[in-house]
């Protein structure tokens, strides 16, 4: 694994335990990740993908990783507005649809449900992979209110995203 997946990785799990306010979709550091994006970080919308594109900004720096002319790091507030994203870089990122069994650590995926999170193992015998997302819940909802550590059935996986760098 790369440096900057494992960065991504490791900068995914501190935030496990992050929750918004009165399920208000806002909060201090909720609003942090929906400031790495190009919405409004103030009000009060879906941050999944929000968590996703403040992890990567967050690695990118940790990492040394500096935006080229054809990497630029993610900015949609969109779950699969990623998928876009992805196919927009260079080499830099590689995006799989579907993603069956190929996931590994410090992927993003994307769900069947316009979900989105961080893969942080590969999927086991039986397909399931452990993930960190971002406004999910116990539950495994996409309209939670914090950050947790979740294990999907790569059934439910739509696409994945892999760095390259």
């Amino acid at each position: 694994m790369t440096k900057f997946r494992e960065e991504i990785c490791r900068i995914a799990k501190a935030e496990i335990g992050v929750e918004e306010i009165d399920g208000s979709n806002c909060g201090p550091r909720v609003n942090e990740y929906k400031a790495a994006t190009s919405l409004p970080a103030n009000e009060a919308w879906p941050w999944c993908a929000a968590f996703v594109a403040w992890v990567i900004r967050e690695a990118m720096k940790s990492a040394g990783i500096q935006e080229t002319s054809g990497f630029k790091r993610p900015k949609t507030a969109s779950a699969w507005g990623f998928e876009a994203w992805s196919r927009a870089q260079d080499n830099s990122t590689n995006t799989k649809k579907p993603a069956g069994i190929d996931i590994q650590a410090g992927d993003i995926v994307m769900f069947t449900f316009s979900h989105i999170g961080i893969a942080l193992s590969s999927p086991d015998e039986k397909g399931y992979v452990f993930t960190v997302e971002g406004n999910t819940d116990t539950q495994g909802s996409r309209e939670g209110g914090g950050v947790f550590r979740k294990l999907r059935h790569v059934g439910k996986i739509r696409s994945r995203i892999r760095f390259n760098i």
